[in-house]
C-alpha cells in the first residue's frame, strides 16, 4: 500500500487520525482556499472543482444538513476509474463534516488528478490548513493488500464506485456492524430533446452545452448522456435532428486548434477504435438491429426504446441512441433504477421534476438542464451525502 497523500507519509499514520467538529471554520477556509487554487487551473475539470467550493455554494451547501450532527467517523472510498476528479467531491464533503477520510485511487493516473495532488500538498504546507488535510488520506494499493482490507474491516462508512459486480464483490468484505456503505454502481444517462424547441432556437448554446455534458469526459462519466430522446412528431424529429447535428459539429469545429477544449472533443485513434468494437459487439449479441450513423464527431444509433442490453454495452466515445417519442408517457414505463440523470432542452425542470415524482418513476435520480449534466450535488443518485455522511442526535 503506499500512501501518496500525505507526501511520504507511512501506513502508521492511518492509526493516528482521529475525527473533528462538522462545518469546522477551518475546514471551510481551507474548501475556500482549494477552490481559489482550482479556479486558476486550465483543467476544465479543476475549474469546474473551484467554482463548486466558492464560499457562496459552500453556505448554499450547508442547508442540506440537519441539526445535532458528529461525523461517521472515518469513511473509505474506492475511487471511480472513469472520471479522475470525482472522488475529491465526496472526499471533500466527508473531510467538512469532521471525518477521517481514506481514499484508495484508480490505478488510472490522470493528469488532473496530479494537478490535484500538487495543490493539496501545497496547501498542506501551510500551517493554518495542515490540521484539517491531516484527515485526508489517500492511496493506491491492490484490492486484496491486507493493510488495505483492515482498512475497510475498520471503516464507519464505506463509499464504493464501480461496476455492479465489483460492488457484490466490495459489499461481501468484512465490516463492523455499525458500518454502513454507499455503492455507486452501473449507471446510463438520457437527455430528452424537445424538437419544436431545437427549430425555433436554432442558433441557441444548446450545441455548446450539450458537447460538455457528452465529451468532458470522453462520454465515461455516468451522468453523461448516451440516449438522446427526441419529443416530438416524426416529421419536426427528423427536421430537429439536422439542425442539431449540424449545430454541435459546427461548434467543435469552432474550437481552436490548440485549445484544451479541442483536444478533449477529439476522438483518439484508441477511442475510434473502441467505439468500432463496442458497436461490432453490441450487433454480434443481437442488441443493435439497424445500422448506425456517422454525425462528425458523433455516431447516432435509432432505437425504438431503453434497452438494458443496448445500455450495457455502450462503448461511449460519442455514441448516441436516438429515439423518438410523442409523449412522456411513453418514456415513463421504460424507465428502470439505473437511469441516472435526465438532461433536457425545451422544458422547465419544474414540470419534470412534477411529473416525475406524481408518477412515481421507476428511474431518475437528477433531472437537470443541457450543460449541467456533470455538476456534482451533495445529491447524488437519490442520497443527500450531507445526512449520510454523519450521524444524527436525537
Amino acid at each position: 500500500m503506499q500512501i501518496v497523500f500525505p507526501w511520504q507519509a507511512g501506513n502508521e499514520l492511518l492509526q493516528r487520525l482521529a475525527p473533528a467538529t462538522p462545518f469546522h471554520s477551518d475546514s471551510t477556509a481551507l474548501l475556500e482556499m482549494l477552490g481559489r487554487s482550482c479556479l486558476h487551473s486550465q483543467s476544465a475539470p479543476l475549474a469546474a472543482l473551484g467554482f463548486w467550493l466558492r464560499p457562496a455554494h459552500l453556505k448554499q451547501m450547508q442547508l442540506h444538513a440537519v441539526q445535532n450532527i458528529r461525523p461517521r467517523g472515518r469513511v473509505v472510498q474506492i475511487a471511480p476509474g472513469n472520471v479522475d476528479t470525482l472522488f475529491i467531491y465526496v472526499a471533500l464533503l466527508a473531510l467538512w463534516l469532521g471525518n477521517v477520510v481514506v481514499v484508495r485511487l484508480s490505478s488510472r493516473r490522470g493528469e488532473d488528478e496530479g494537478e490535484l495532488l500538487m495543490l493539496l500538498e501545497g496547501l498542506r504546507q501551510q500551517p493554518q490548513y495542515a490540521d484539517v488535510l491531516s484527515r485526508l488520506v489517500l492511496l493506491r494499493c491492490e484490492y486484496e493488500d491486507p493493510e488495505w482490507l483492515k482498512c475497510l474491516t475498520a471503516a464507519d462508512m464505506r463509499i464504493f464506485w464501480g461496476s455492479d459486480q465489483t460492488l457484490l464483490k466490495l459489499a461481501s468484505l468484512p465490516k463492523a456492524p455499525h458500518c454502513q456503505d454507499l455503492a455507486f454502481g452501473h449507471k446510463h444517462s438520457l437527455c430528452l430533446l424537445n424538437a419544436a424547441a431545437i427549430l425555433a432556437d436554432r442558433d441557441g448554446d444548446w450545441a455548446g452545452r450539450f458537447v460538455r455534458d457528452t465529451l468532458e469526459f470522453e462520454q465515461q462519466g455516468c451522468t453523461s448522456p448516451r440516449t438522446l430522446i427526441w419529443l416530438g412528431t416524426p416529421a419536426a424529429v427528423s427536421e430537429a435532428k439536422q439542425c442539431f447535428w449540424k449545430g454541435v459539429n459546427t461548434f467543435i469545429r469552432s474550437q481552436p486548434k490548440e485549445s484544451a477544449a479541442a483536444r478533449r472533443y477529439q476522438l483518439s485513434e484508441a477511442g475510434a477504435m473502441e467505439r468500432l468494437i463496442g458497436l461490432q459487439q453490441l450487433a454480434l449479441d443481437g442488441a443493435l438491429m439497424v445500422a448506425s450513423q456517422q454525425q462528425g464527431r458523433f455516431v447516432t444509433v435509432p432505437v425504438d426504446g431503453l434497452n438494458l442490453s443496448q445500455e450495457q454495452g455502450h462503448p461511449a466515445q460519442g455514441v448516441l441512441f436516438e429515439w423518438q417519442i410523442d409523449s412522456l408517457s411513453m418514456l415513463l414505463p421504460e424507465l428502470r433504477p439505473h437511469h441516472q440523470t435526465l438532461g433536457f432542452y425545451g422544458f422547465q425542470r419544474d414540470e419534470l421534476v412534477a411529473w416525475a415524482v406524481s408518477h412515481a418513476a421507476a428511474g431518475l435520480d437528477r433531472i437537470e438542464p443541457l450543460g449541467q449534466a456533470l455538476v456534482f450535488d451533495p445529491i447524488w443518485d437519490g442520497s443527500n451525502l450531507i445526512q449520510q455522511l454523519v450521524r444524527q442526535l436525537r
